[in-house]
């Protein structure tokens, strides 16, 4: 008789860590993350070429962290078998992040070549 009641004993699930999570996962990889970097390598002083360039490098390092932590959140929620209607928000979820990053690295592309115009300029006026 024990050994029946230890059978029909239910399994506990074991819990998912923190970092594992697909929100956890979402929120610092397409906000926090991108932020630290342009924080992080902002130029706060005179604007140089290794200042634009780092600047724009950072701008384009973060949308692709956010694209990255985006198809990661996709994927958990495919691999971990979550219904459909979670599949297809994380799916639109996706779509609109590699949407805008690719907004924001083609305008950090623009605003690179238009800091290095400005700095030749102000270099051929000295």
């Amino acid at each position: 008789m024990s050994t029946l009641s230890q059978e029909t004993a239910p399994v506990l699930a074991r819990p998912v860590p923190w970092w594992s999570r697909r929100r956890v996962i979402l929120v610092l990889s397409v906000v926090v993350i991108p932020v630290l970097l342009a924080v992080l390598l902002n130029s706060y002083g005179p604007l140089t070429v290794e200042s634009a360039i780092r600047m724009a490098c950072a701008t384009i390092a973060g949308q692709t962290v956010a694209i990255g932590g985006a198809a990661t959140a996709l994927v958990i929620t495919i691999t971990r078998r979550r219904n459909i209607a979670g599949i297809i928000v994380f799916t639109v979820i996706l779509i609109g992040v590699v949407v805008y990053a690719a907004s924001a690295m083609e305008s950090a592309g623009y605003l690179l070549v238009d800091r290095l115009d400005r700095i030749a300029e102000a270099d051929e006026l000295n």
